[in-house]
């Protein structure tokens, strides 16, 4: 059985106005278990669409979404918590900066479960935390009582990354996770993300504006443009596949050139 199943899911915004904006459109996507899928675009392709339309941000117009055989489609994102982890492009959404690295732990550890009133923070549970922060390399676990809002950029996109797998999700949704980062600390964090991705087998999609990052990140890529896929490729036909190969066929599949500056300028 497939893990993720999108059929025909239709969104549009502002409707009947002369604002109207189909986002997704007549949109099918099926990934396997484990699939680690990469999603590049031009500007308002739909990518964030497609991840806040599987997450329940808001209720599409028309189509069906099911997670791991459950039918999501007329869930709210409270109810799809802890079935899905997600991470954004700013480093300060997916963190309360103002609480301490084990705080933003204990919350994550308590993700689309009841809260009761037992103690969060027990020694077992720091115990538990200071391992999985050791895994991430960057020296967290001997800062457990530091206000996260103390960190740096990567320092808390790696803590997300964390707090978004903590509970081990059917689903990963990155949002250009690293787009906000400077190239370096981009590319520890990717590196991490890999990593983690592929110890734990976690069905996942990448957005990124990086086609290079894109093509040699996870086991399938896919294009989208105005709200539709217009290329999925995966095994050989991915592994020769250059940036310029993209950019030719999506101006083949598409009928119209890529639109997307900052993409175009990290080739």
């Amino acid at each position: 059985m497939a893990e993720l199943v999108i059929k025909e899911v239709t969104k549009a915004f502002n409707k009947g106005t002369i604002n109207e904006k189909t986002a997704l459109d007549d949109l099918s996507l099926t990934l396997e278990k484990g699939d680690f899928v990469t999603v590049i675009g031009s500007n308002g392709a739909g990518k964030s669409s497609l991840l806040n339309a599987i997450a329940g941000l808001w209720p599409v117009d028309k189509g069906r979404i099911w997670l791991a055989g459950q039918d999501l489609t007329g869930l709210p994102d409270y109810q799809r918590a802890a079935l899905i982890g997600r991470v954004f492009q700013d480093p300060m959404l997916g963190t309360a900066a103002s609480m301490t690295i084990e705080e933003n732990l204990a919350l994550a550890a308590k993700r689309g479960m009841r809260r009761g009133l037992k103690k969060a923070l027990t020694y077992q549970r720091r115990k538990q935390m200071k391992e999985e922060l050791a895994k991430l390399g960057l020296g967290l676990e001997n800062r457990l009582i530091t206000p996260v809002g103390l960190l740096s950029g990567g320092q808390r996109q790696a803590l997300t990354l964390l707090m978004a797998i903590y509970q081990e999700p059917q689903l990963l949704l990155l949002d250009e996770h690293t787009a906000a980062l400077d190239p370096k600390t981009g590319e520890v964090v990717l590196k991490l993300t890999k990593n983690i991705v592929e110890s734990l087998k976690l069905t996942t999609i990448m957005v990124t504006h990086n086609i290079k990052d894109a093509l040699k990140i996870g086991n399938r890529t896919i294009m989208m443009h105005e709200g539709r896929i217009v290329l999925d490729i995966s095994g050989p036909q991915r592994e020769q596949m250059t940036t310029e190969d993209i950019l030719r066929l999506f101006a083949e599949t598409s009928g119209s050139q890529f639109s997307n500056d900052r993409m175009l300028l990290v080739q």
